[in-house]
Parts: C-alpha cells; structure tokens; sequence
C-alpha cells in the first residue's frame, strides 16, 4: 500500500513559493493554511473516543467465508490474504486454525440449513480442493512447534463431534457427509505435503476409508501436455474436476490455459470439446472459478466470437455452425449461471456481437428495418426450414453464424404470424422447427426460446395466437427423439431458459384457465429450474424475513447478528447458528446502505453487557464482506462503507445528544478503515437497484439516496401480485437475459 505523503515531508521552499511567503512569515502561514476547513473539534471527539482491544471473531471469519461462497464463488486469495492478515497481525497459529475451523462451520451450517446440493458441493470443493493449496501461503511461516498438524488438531478439537467412521452406514446421512469432509480435507493436506500421511489416523481418531488419489499430485503443465497430444483428455479432466481430493486447482488452471491457448490459436475444433464438456457439467464451473475470475474465463471466449470469420476455403458449412454455437452456449450458460452483467463478461467494444447477443438476441425485428441481406438471409431460413428437405450446407453458406443467430427472434416471429395467417399450416411449422433441434444450430433457442417467453407473456384471455405458440413450443421442448449430443445441448438451453418460460406460460395459465396444454409444458420445465448461483434471495426467504415481528426484514439482520455475537462469545465446540448472508443483501436491495447501517448501529449502541466487542467484530465483517455486486466492475454504488464514511463528519454534532450512537460511528468506522486500508481493497456495490436481483424490475423503487419509496411490507405485497413477473426477470434487466 503506497505511504501517505505528509506535509512535513516537502521542502519548506515549495510552500514559500505556492504561498509567496517570506522566511518569517512561512511556518505562521503554512499553518493557518494546512488547517483550513479542518474542523479541530470533530478530530478532537474522534481521537478522544477509546478502542476496544481488536480480537478476531469465531463469528467475524464465519461471515466472511459465507459471503465469499455464497452463490458465485468470489474467493480471491490476495484479497483474503489481506483481510487475514489485517485481523490477525502475524498471529499465524491463530489465522490457520481460525480459518480451518470457519471453514468446517459454514460446511456444518450449510448441512443444518438444508441447503440446495449445489451450495453444499461448493462448500466441501472449497475445503477439500481450495483450502489446502491456499494454507500453502503460510508454510514458510510457522514455528517449528505451531505446525499445520498442530492447527488442524486444534481445529478439529472445536468442530462438532460426529460419529466415528466405523458408524457410518447410510452416506446420505449429515453426519456421514460431515465424517467424509474430515477424511477428504485431511488427505488434501497430506496430498499438499501440510501434514504426513500417516498422521490421517490419530486426527481422525479412527481408521481412514480413503486413501491419497492414485496418481498424486497433478502438475498443470502435465495435464496441458496431456490434453495437447491427446483431446479426450480434457472431457477426462473436466469430470475430475467434482472429484474430492485435491487435485481440481491444477486441472481448473489447466482449463483456464488451455481456452486462453485455442482461442488464441482459433482451434475452434478442440475448443467445441472443452466448451460441449463444460456444458455437461456445469457445476465444474463452480470449481473453477473457486481458482479464477469469470472475466478470465470468458475473454478469450467472447473475444473469439467477436473476432470469428468463416475460412474462405471451408469445405464444410456445418462444422462451422457447430463449433461456433457452442462456444457461444458455453457463454450463455456461465452468463445466466452467475447473473453476470455485460461489463463482466470482458468485452471491451460497443459494437460487439455477444453484446449485441445479449441486449437484443430475442427481439423481432420489423422487415422495413431489416437490410436487404437481412431480408435475404431471413427468406432463405424460412424456405430452408418450410419448403425443403431442411437445413442443407448451401443454406448455411448463405450467412455466417453471427448473422443467423441475430435473426432466429425475427425467423420464429415471421413463422408464427404465416401460421396465424393461414400462410403455413402448424404441422409444417412444428416441422419445419424441428430441425432446429441440430447439435450445430440447437444453442438458436436461446434466443428463440426467450422470444416464445416474451410472446407468450403478451397473451391475453382474447389472444387467438396462443393456439399457435403453445403447439410449436411443445415440439421445442419436448422433441419426439434426440440424439446424445443433442439431448445434452438441450439440457443445458433449457438449463438456461427455464425459469423466465415457467413465469409466462403460469401467466398463461391464469390467462386461459380452460386450455389442458399449459400444465404439460410446466411438467417439462421442472427439472431445469434448479437456482441460479447468485446471492440474490428466493421469494420464501423473503417472505420469512418480512414477517420477523419488530421490523420485519431488518428485524431479521438484527436478531441474526445478535445470534452470531451470543454464538461467538461462548462458543467452544457449539454447532453455528443459521446464517445466510442473503439475508444482507436482500436488505440492501430493499431498504438501501443508509437504513441497514442505521439497523448496525442500532444493534452496537442497544448491546446486550459483555457483547460490545464481538459485535463490533461482526458488523465490521458484514461492511467488508464481499458479494457478487463488489466483484464486479461496475462504478461504485452506495454502499455501507461509502454511507459510513459519509456519516463520519456529523459524529461530532451528534455526540452532543446522542453520545453512545457517536462513539459507535467512530469506532465502527476507524475499524473498517483499518481492514480496508490494510488490503487495499475498497468495498463497493452492495446495495443493488431492486428486488431479487432486478435491475429495472418494478418491486422496489429507490430515490437518489438509495432508500426505497415503500417499506417492505408494500414491497411483499406487490411481489406477491406479480411474482411471475419478478420470476420472469429475475436477474435481468430490459435487455436479454439481463444484458439491458
């Protein structure tokens, strides 16, 4: 962190100079000038307020790793570095079993919370393959006696007993998958030299069921070698990427290099592989950016779209299609999967494709506004898909795969209205669809899909076309047959669009409660509406927040950190209690910076005796915290740590009535200052602009200060009228999945 320049560190003379000032008159001056606008009495309050000893919290790092996993990974090793290093100042020992233990107790409150199986693969991926490389940091830091072996055995001295191994007959049972994280963390260690192997059995304190992966420890750049003389190998390694045991931070840098190298070399051949085996296993994804940022992963992806052209000498149209199609299927998965907007995909033009994709993918366009080629293009599709024996090579030579996938709004838009027309009858048009369930054009129902959802959100209890859209979406959604390739790819786009369809054809369904082919679709959908990973609350949450009596959602936020300070004060072997850290974030969005910290402060001034330091500990934590919004690389919104810095300056006029509440403010703050100033890293871009992650969503509207025109009994109200609607655009905005 680059020094502070200080006033005393300048030569005397150029002050003389900027102030004209003599010899005599300099020091007097400079002074008086130095001291301008500078209220004595304010910095006299602030250094008169006394500061508690700073001790780091069992509950202060619980928090901390739960918002770093909770939804998208954001686990940043030099960001965490810093903060473990501002808490701990150089207690080593201490930091390394603080953080194992931490580590087992988000494992442990997950399990009780029940949460999605999703949320509790990452949890234990993030113990067993991240936590070890990153306890690699400090190995040239500890005393002969303060060993990694000695942290874990303290660690683990503090974790929850659970049953010994030799009890575990059901594996499905929490206490069986708690007792395999234990043995999985353990030989990760081992694998990475922090413990002997032989020392598994004493730690455990039972006989060991597993045993150290078979080939060791994986080295990148043999896994880059290997997948280079041989492509299989990197389907291989992308299924091992869910294994637990260690190994997954070499094999996710593998993938990482090896997309940067064939976008590069525009191998778009072997990157279809890479992309077709993501797509298959989107929960790798998850793993991966355990070690990565999604902008390193995208880039390359993005960039080679942007920059793709057909070879002139092609022999083949088809391949090319294919390849380029699931690339962009690959982008479209992680873009929908973490709710990313367009800033952080990395594209650096305004007239990119995959932004143009994304803000206007599914949106017909008139004819009259259509080029000529456009027309051109648009009527071959119409007779390729309709007239003829369907999607020949020649008619793929028509466009490139950028210009068809910008027109498949406008080619379904076009079909459907000759349908209506009588032009085209709906046998030939559900026909003529189902060729578009080819591996190379099947990631087109993205965007087609999203106009479907869009056109049928439209519908009214008088609107005659629904007779034509319902039947051509049956034969997209639920084709008679499929191949492999094309069955997987269409898991993953329905993977993608489920949930925005789900909320219109349920519009639908109120709409036209006498059609029997609504409820039929919904079934199809089901499987695919599994949560995206994000930190944005699900409706039941909030539903569950609201109704907290004394306040409602900030009445929740409050009793959660009294139950954390409780926690944290007597704890010794004791479970955690419940946390989410949705549960903030849901109230920034709802209610702004202003009105939660008002609630922090509230809990700091109104503690219980003997609570005051852990929950100065615990707020300061909640205002660092990371989330998917500070990740990003948006302009700085109104955060907690921007509104408690601007609330500094009136600390001093508010010690006059209200002197508890002051001094909270300026230990509070000079707490937060000393973890942000130590990393170096400004916490930004908690509160988002509305509900559920809704950019220009209607639930909750805020003014220029960040604080909602209507509380949050109104907001539940309306959200309960319109939560199809907010479904519908949940995390999006006006554009295409989200990109407005």
């Amino acid at each position: 962190m680059a020094s502070t320049l200080l006033a005393h560190d300048l030569p005397a003379d150029i002050f003389q100079k900027q102030y004209q000032l003599d010899d005599d008159q300099s020091a007097e001056a400079l002074d008086h000038s130095l001291l301008d606008g500078v209220d004595l009495g304010a910095l006299s309050f602030q250094e008169g307020v006394p500061d508690p000893p700073t001790l780091p919290t069992r509950a202060g790092l619980y928090i901390y790793l739960n918002a770093m996993l909770n939804g998208r990974p954001l686990f940043e090793d030099i960001v965490v570095l810093d903060f473990l290093n501002a808490r701990y100042k150089g207690d080593i020992p201490t930091l390394v079993t603080d953080l194992i233990l931490a580590s087992f107790d988000i494992l442990t409150n997950a399990m009780h919370r029940d949460e999605p199986d999703e949320s509790f693969n990452l949890l234990r991926t993030y113990l067993v393959n991240k936590l070890p490389v990153f306890l690699q940091n400090f190995a040239g830091m500890l005393f002969p006696h303060f060993t990694f072996e000695y942290c874990i055995t303290q660690a683990l001295s503090r974790v929850p007993a659970v049953a010994s191994i030799s009890q575990m007959f059901d594996p499905l049972t929490s206490d069986a998958l708690l007792s395999d994280a234990r043995q999985e963390f353990l030989f990760a260690c081992a694998l990475h030299d922090l413990i002997p192997e032989e020392s598994i059995e004493g730690l455990l304190g039972d006989v060991p069921m597993q045993s150290l992966p078979a080939d060791g420890r994986y080295v990148k750049e043999d896994l880059i070698a290997q997948c280079t003389a041989n492509s299989s190998r990197i389907e291989e390694l992308v299924d091992e990427l869910e294994n637990m045991d260690g190994n997954a931070s070499e094999i996710a840098g593998a993938m990482i290099e090896i997309i940067h190298s064939l976008c590069t070399n525009n191998d778009s051949m072997t990157l279809k592989i890479v992309c077709n085996a993501l797509c298959r296993k989107v929960k790798c994804l998850d793993v991966i950016l355990l070690f990565s940022r999604p902008v390193a992963l995208l880039q390359p992806l993005c960039q080679l779209l942007d920059d793709w052209r057909d070879h002139e000498d092609q022999g083949e149209h088809q391949p090319v299609y294919d390849e380029f199609g699931s690339v962009l299927l690959l982008v479209a998965i992680i873009r929908h999967r973490y709710d990313l907007p367009a800033y952080d995909l990395g594209i650096s033009s305004s007239k990119s494709f995959v932004l143009k994709y994304f803000r206007n993918g599914c949106v017909s366009r008139p004819l009259e506004d259509l080029t000529e080629q456009d027309n051109q293009i648009l009527g071959g599709w119409i007779r390729g898909l309709f007239e003829t024996e369907g999607i020949s090579d020649e008619l793929l030579s028509t466009c490139s795969p950028k210009e068809f996938h910008l027109l498949v709004a406008t080619l379904f838009d076009q079909s459907l209205k000759a349908c209506q027309a009588g032009v085209l009858a709906l046998e030939t048009l559900k026909g003529g669809f189902e060729y578009l369930l080819e591996p190379f054009v099947l990631p087109s129902l993205i965007s087609g899909l999203t106009w479907f959802a869009y056109r049928i959100w439209e519908t009214h209890e008088k609107s005659p076309h629904i007779t034509t859209l319902l039947p051509a979406l049956q034969t997209l959604l639920d084709p008679p047959s499929m191949s492999g390739d094309s069955s997987a790819m269409h898991s993953a786009v329905l993977s993608i669009i489920a949930k925005p369809l789900e909320g219109s054809l349920l519009h639908a369904q109120r709409q036209h409660p006498l059609r029997a082919d609504i409820h039929p679709l919904l079934n199809i959908l089901k499987p695919y509406l599994s949560p995206q990973s994000h930190d944005s609350a699900r409706y039941s949450d909030l539903e569950s927040w609201s109704s907290t009596p004394g306040g409602g959602i900030l009445a929740s936020l409050r009793h959660s950190i009294l139950s954390l300070a409780q926690w944290t004060s007597i704890s010794t072997e004791n479970s955690p209690p419940s946390y989410t850290h949705r549960l903030l974030v849901a109230a920034l969005r709802l209610l702004g910076a202003k009105t939660v910290l008002d609630a922090l402060l509230d809990e700091l001034v109104l503690h219980p005796e003997g609570l005051e330091d852990a929950l100065l500990d615990i707020t300061t934590t909640l205002i660092c915290a990371p989330n998917s919004l500070t990740a990003t690389t948006k302009p700085a919104q109104l955060t907690l740590h921007s509104t408690l810095t601007a609330l500094l300056p009136s600390a001093f006029s508010l010690s006059k009535t209200n002197l508890p509440r002051a001094e909270a403010i300026v230990r509070l703050h000079r707490r937060v200052e000393a973890h942000v100033g130590a990393t170096g890293h400004d916490v930004v871009g908690e509160g988002g602009d509305a509900l559920m992650g809704l950019d220009n969503g209607k639930a909750v509207v805020h003014n220029a200060e960040g604080m909602p025109t209507g509380d949050i009994d109104d907001v539940l109200v309306e959200a309960d009228n319109e939560i199809v609607a907010q479904e519908f655009l949940a995390g999006g905005g006006a554009g295409f999945m989200g990109m407005g």
